[in-house]
């Protein structure tokens, strides 16, 4: 009976005789971890951007949105 998975995370096999000492890997940087980061870092760099310029130009309201009592949709029925 483990703790991580009775709060609902993953088993990291430490009631296992021999952990740490095995398990060790675990708890070392993985490969690429650097590149990773730095990519992500970059891309949502790339993003952030992107999207302070679509608040600027196209972040608007709906032209048929008005304030009033009169809920408005911007939907128009077609007539039969």
């Amino acid at each position: 009976m483990g703790g991580c998975p009775n709060v609902g995370g993953i088993c990291i096999g430490c009631t296992m005789p021999g952990f740490p000492d095995k398990f060790m890997p675990f708890m070392d940087e993985p490969p690429g971890a650097r590149i990773s980061t730095i990519a992500s870092g970059a891309y949502g760099s790339v993003i952030r951007g992107l999207r302070k310029i679509t608040l600027k130009t196209v972040d608007e309201e709906p032209k048929w949105r008005t304030p009033g009592r009169q809920l408005l949709t911007g939907y128009k029925a077609e007539r039969r």
